[in-house]
């Protein structure tokens, strides 16, 4: 093989390594709203909830009550989404004893976490009630 055929392999190879990788790093960066949302949920909500949503994780029977069945929300509130009551849950805001899990503190407060570390200037917290939003998005979502 002649030289210039293999600096137009290595040129190749090297122009289609870099491209990988700046396609890597594209799609890390452009991840989707819902594929964050859906982590979100596996990461946080999925060991009580199930993968499903449907009250049957892998801790449900560690729990002193069974955990919501998430796809049955709209259903159980009048064929209506309970966006807001669902926010001040995860979020801690909602008053104790309005809902068993919460007001027995089984449930975490999940905007506790997400707002660990806030900034003075708030941007950390309204990235973390983004990742709130986001995260009862993905539930709604999953509505039957």
């Amino acid at each position: 093989m002649n030289k210039s055929w293999i600096n137009l392999i290595m040129g190749v190879g090297l122009a289609g390594s870099v491209a990988m990788a700046a396609g890597t790093a594209n799609a890390e960066e452009h991840e989707t709203a819902a594929g964050r949302a859906k982590a979100d949920f596996v990461n946080y909500c999925a060991s009580c909830h199930g993968l499903d949503g449907t009250g049957n994780g892998p801790m449900a029977s560690e729990l002193k009550g069974k955990p919501a069945d998430l796809t049955l929300l709209s259903k159980n509130n009048g064929g209506k989404f309970p966006y807001m009551k669902i926010r001040k849950t995860v979020d801690g805001s909602m008053e104790t004893g309005s809902l068993r899990a919460h007001s027995s503190k089984e449930m975490p407060v999940w905007g506790d976490v997400f707002r660990r570390g806030a900034g003075a200037d708030g941007s950390k917290y309204m990235v973390a009630q983004a990742r709130i939003m986001s995260i009862i998005d993905y539930i709604a979502a999953q509505q039957k």
